[in-house]
């Protein structure tokens, strides 16, 4: 998890590979002009697994400012930074709040999130019991970076080489890169809301 403890430009790439495996498809050489940087290696970098890199909320197509959105927010670039020369411009959420994150690290940002969110193995318990976020904190160890404080310092990102987690007092959000990973969890003795493995 090295290299979502300390954010760095190869930080995307590595991720996405040791969290989805190696690429099912071939590279793809987009030509992506207009686009910053840091978002057109997010289309390359998707555009080489069968596998959707964002399922929760949807990863709009490359040509205007606004890039990721949800069902009730939505996220873009600072379009007249971009143009004015920034090569990795601050990015806005819902067109008016600047989040104080460049596009690069908010893709980052974006890539654990969906990970996270939209698992096809996890754990999910909302409103739980203080002692149960304690207990699952201790199976994992805290990101480092400054950037999983963002937005709400209150909810911090945790994880290890096969799981992730967002914690909080208001959740507990687990994904595993395989089935087994969960298992770590179930001495807990706590009843979730949704778990994968019973559907």
């Amino acid at each position: 998890m090295y290299e979502l403890d300390v954010v760095a430009p190869d930080s995307l790439g590595r991720f996405v590979y040791r969290w989805y495996g190696p690429p099912d498809r071939p590279a793809v050489a987009l030509e992506l002009p207009g686009v910053p940087e840091a978002l057109a290696e997010w289309h390359r970098l998707a555009a080489r697994y069968t596998f959707p890199l964002s399922r929760d909320h949807e990863m709009l197509p490359p040509g205007g400012a606004r890039f990721w959105q949800g069902s009730e927010d939505w996220y873009s670039f600072d379009e007249a930074a971009f143009h004015a020369g920034s090569r990795d411009p601050e990015v806005l959420e819902n067109d008016e709040l600047y989040t104080g994150l460049p596009l690069s690290r908010f893709l980052v940002y974006a890539a654990v999130y969906e990970a996270t969110y939209a698992p096809l193995h996890g754990l999910v318990r909302m409103a739980p019991p203080v002692d149960a976020v304690r207990a699952v904190k201790v199976r994992l160890r805290e990101l480092d970076d400054g950037l999983w404080q963002w937005p709400d310092p209150a909810l911090r990102y945790f994880g290890d080489d096969d799981l992730l987690a967002h914690l909080g007092p208001d959740r507990i959000v687990i994904a595993g890169r395989h089935r087994d990973a969960l298992g770590r969890f179930d001495g807990l003795d706590l009843a979730w809301d949704w778990d994968s493995r019973t559907l």
